[in-house]
């Protein structure tokens, strides 16, 4: 940036860069944000779907609906702003590394290890997208957004900004190279982070990591209860003298022949206190109360070893274990379980340069899905379909009915001449589903529907006819908002109705048509959620009044101005840097 000659500047001028400068930040991440075409042609059209009904198939007429978007995602998440906006579970995404090796675009031109603004270009670039994409969460909803060194830190305090810094619940470091990158001059890089952040971290939660084999063999022992293994009740290291934990520092009477435990003495007990082999005074475990607790439950155990009793606690086997930090597992290889797996699905060599471990995905699902049997799971950055194709298997594997929605553009896929949503993405993801065969051996689908949309754009509401326009193209939003594929009636120009097995979409393109289409709505017995034209946000409700299966009337396209109105002031705002 050019330096400012403060000379010749008028009082006025001076004091109101003053107050500028004042509202800079005085912590975080500050850069130079650059002009960006897809988002500056919101400033003049808007974006809606086109219904890729070739594109669009079913393998289960009862199964899940999963949506496909081909665009780009900035959007897509537009869009998605109106359709979706706290619906959304989670959020996996994959976004470019920013390594300058010729492997992502801005503004249709690659960017370059050499481009001074390369930084400054990427933080533009995720940063319209992550707050778009908050936007979309629930109140319980996480995020995880994976990453290498080259933005790993810029990306950690952007994270903080838009997502808070109390809201981070983990920086997971997953093994996806074992081999090591080759290319590095020192170190060879064989890990990769997952930056993990809830919307809100007081409602948000994760599930344990079910116990491997090697673990469940620890549990050697068990009872009528169940498996256990016995730890020792005497605290060592930290946090474990009296100095430290004074309420845990008392007696325990014992009768070796009756097996009885108390903390008050007792004709023929004997008194155990929780001193170390080396004299100093230790502390339990546990309080006094939680001890009788666990006695009562017949989880203590009291063992003379010769040199006197040491209490012990049944430790019982757990379903799982908290998710640590550190992922590393053969499984999680993304050259085998990515590139390789990916190759063989679409029977193609190097299909897609760097997809992600099938299986790391899954691992992920697991831990932050794995309750929420109907998720569904936003992936904007879809790239090669790893995240809905593991979707897929966690649903066959639980028997869970999640969704999943993928964003993804059309570019050209690595210099090949193939495209990453119509070449790779989108076929992987209908074989997954419909089934298909390696080396001659048949592999099952894994069912349910796909629901595949291109996005486009209007021209913004300038007048009332732009209203109409952009009306009669968003029959898709409307019916992606609630859910509801299946036409039930549409008379061109005038009316449509849609629905699902719970309820029906009505959508009146023309006032003059809303007695006809009273007419058609009365012989189903659905609830029906009504979408009326109108040219500002009124409508007659008079007209509605004789319509009992009525939930709800919105004029449109109001309905979807008003979030475009606002998600755009948004983003549009000056910020103070």
């Amino acid at each position: 940036m050019p330096k400012k000659d403060f000379q010749n500047w008028s009082k006025e001028k001076l004091l109101h860069e003053y107050k500028e400068l004042s509202k800079r930040k005085k912590f975080g991440i500050v850069w130079e944000d650059k002009i960006e075409e897809v988002a500056e042609q919101c400033k003049t059209s808007l974006p809606v779907l086109k219904d890729e009904k070739a594109k669009s198939f079913s393998t289960d007429k009862n199964g899940i609906n999963h949506i496909f978007i081909e665009g780009d995602n900035y959007h897509a998440l537009s869009v998605l702003n109106y359709t979706h906006k706290k619906k959304i579970d989670l959020i996996f995404i994959d976004p470019p590394y920013n390594t300058g090796n010729r492997s992502w675009r801005y503004n249709n031109d690659y960017v370059e290890k050499e481009d001074r603004f390369r930084h400054s270009k990427w933080l533009s670039f995720m940063s319209k997208r992550l707050r778009l994409a908050r936007n979309l969460l629930k109140e319980n909803g996480i995020i995880v957004v994976t990453i290498d060194d080259y933005e790993l830190f810029t990306l950690g305090l952007l994270m903080d900004e838009i997502f808070f810094e109390n809201n981070k619940i983990g920086v997971l470091a997953v093994e996806s190279n074992p081999r090591g990158r080759t290319t590095n001059k020192f170190f060879a890089t064989s890990h990769e982070y997952w930056l993990v952040y809830a919307k809100n971290s007081n409602v948000a939660s994760i599930e344990n990591v079910p116990l491997t084999e090697e673990q469940k063999k620890l549990f050697n022992l068990e009872d009528d209860v169940s498996s256990y293994r016995l730890l020792p009740f005497r605290r060592s290291g930290g946090l474990s003298t009296p100095e430290e934990r004074p309420n845990s520092h008392y007696p325990i009477f014992y009768n070796e022949k009756t097996g009885k435990i108390d903390i008050e003495p007792f004709k023929n007990s004997i008194k155990i206190l929780p001193i170390d082999s080396s004299g100093r005074k230790r502390v339990w475990r546990q309080t006094r109360p939680s001890l009788m607790e666990a006695v009562g439950r017949g989880d203590m155990v009291i063992k003379e070893n010769g040199k006197g009793f040491v209490v012990y606690m049944k430790d019982r086997i757990k379903e799982g274990r908290k998710a640590k930090t550190i992922w590393i597992n053969p499984k999680y290889d993304a050259s085998s379980h990515g590139t390789v797996l990916l190759d063989k699905i679409l029977d193609r060599r190097k299909a897609f340069d760097y997809p992600k471990s099938l299986y790391a995905v899954l691992d992920a699902l697991s831990v932050l899905v794995a309750n929420k049997k109907e998720a569904v799971i936003l992936d904007f950055f879809a790239g090669s379909g790893t995240t809905g194709h593991a979707v897929l298997e966690l649903n066959k594997n639980d028997g869970g009915k999640r969704q999943f929605i993928l964003c993804t553009d059309n570019q050209d896929n690595n210099g090949s001449g193939t495209k990453i949503a119509s070449d790779i993405c989108y076929p992987r993801i209908k074989k997954v589903m419909s089934g298909y065969s390696i080396g001659g051996k048949k592999i099952a689908g894994l069912g349910d529907n796909l629901r595949y949309y291109s996005g486009e754009l209007v021209g913004n509401i300038k007048t009332d006819n732009d209203k109409r326009v952009l009306t009669s193209r968003s029959t898709e939003m409307l019916c992606l908002a609630e859910a509801t594929f299946d036409e039930v009636a549409n008379k061109k120009g005038l009316f449509a109705i849609y629905e699902n097995q719970k309820q029906m979409t009505g959508i009146i393109f023309d006032e003059d048509a809303i007695s006809d289409f009273k007419k058609e709505a009365k012989k189903h017995k659905k609830p029906i959620v009504v979408y009326v034209f109108s040219y500002d946000h009124t409508y007659n409700e008079e007209d509605f009044e004789d319509l009992e299966n009525l939930k709800v009337v919105k004029p449109i396209p109001e309905v979807i101005l008003n979030v475009y109105r606002k998600i755009y002031k948004e983003l549009y705002k000056p910020r103070n840097l």
